[in-house]
């Protein structure tokens, strides 16, 4: 199995930001001089009657400039700070890569503007399969949709954040991705995986809404669901692996 990072996805994403970033603080700036001009340099005098909407308009231009400025420096440091690999979807990928061969592909840290972000995506004869990666100790039960975790003293209580939906979000967000590229044949399915096992963390579930596993688990979990057998053609795997990858 091979196990990559599609990085210059994630270069020319994060260039769109820094592009993005520039032009919005260059609008900031041109706004914040002309407001700022305004006030040196009055071409309304007190006593007109519209000089309340003068003063209004260049004070609005020099709060609207600086909010772009702000937010261009926000976008550049997210462009700059942009996550490029995923350590716990790489170590979950070479967990994988112990039981599958050649013909699939893991592609970790996929992040696309019509994606958002997941995780990892298992690309292979059987389909598309959403990673939804966790990395936390605990006793945890899930039942259809909901999640909750007991706690030190044995209560339980829901969890703030829930794998499920997220996963089915990504799912959602996948098979519309696929649809745009008339790839919508393709069948995609989801998992929620524990980076850690028994004991640091014990996960029981009833009738999940998504696949849950421990990631030395997967194969024997999804032996039944995705790996139960073949469904896509390897061209339609590579056009697939060619949109995620580039």
């Amino acid at each position: 199995m091979r196990n990559v990072v599609p990085r210059r996805a994630l270069a020319r994403r994060s260039r769109s930001f820094l592009t993005y970033a520039f032009f919005l603080a260059l609008f900031g700036i041109l706004m914040l001089v002309i407001g700022v001009g305004l006030f040196i340099v009055p071409l309304v005098v007190t006593s007109n009657p519209n000089y309340a909407l003068y003063d209004l308009a260049r004070q609005v231009l020099i709060a609207v400039g600086v909010l772009f400025i702000l937010l261009a420096i926000g976008l550049g440091i997210r462009a700059v700070t942009w996550r490029t690999d995923n350590a716990l979807a790489e170590s979950t990928g070479e967990a994988l890569a112990d039981f599958l061969d050649d013909d699939y592909l893991f592609v970790r840290n996929v992040s696309r503007r019509a994606l958002g972000y997941i995780d990892a995506v298992l690309i292979g004869p059987p389909g598309a399969l959403i990673f939804r990666i966790v990395d936390k100790d605990g006793v945890y039960y899930n039942q259809g949709r909901q999640w909750m975790q007991q706690r030190d003293k044995g209560e339980w209580l829901p969890l703030r954040w829930n794998p499920s939906e997220e996963a089915v979000d990504d799912v959602k967000k996948f098979r519309q991705f696929l649809k745009r590229h008339d790839l919508d044949y393709i069948q995609v399915w989801a998992v929620v995986v524990f980076t850690k096992s028994p004991p640091a963390v014990q996960v029981t579930t009833d009738d999940p809404m998504v696949e849950v596993s421990y990631v030395d688990e997967l194969s024997f979990k999804l032996s039944d669901t995705y790996f139960a057998k073949d469904r896509v053609e390897d061209q339609d795997l590579v056009t697939l692996a060619r949109l995620l990858v580039n």
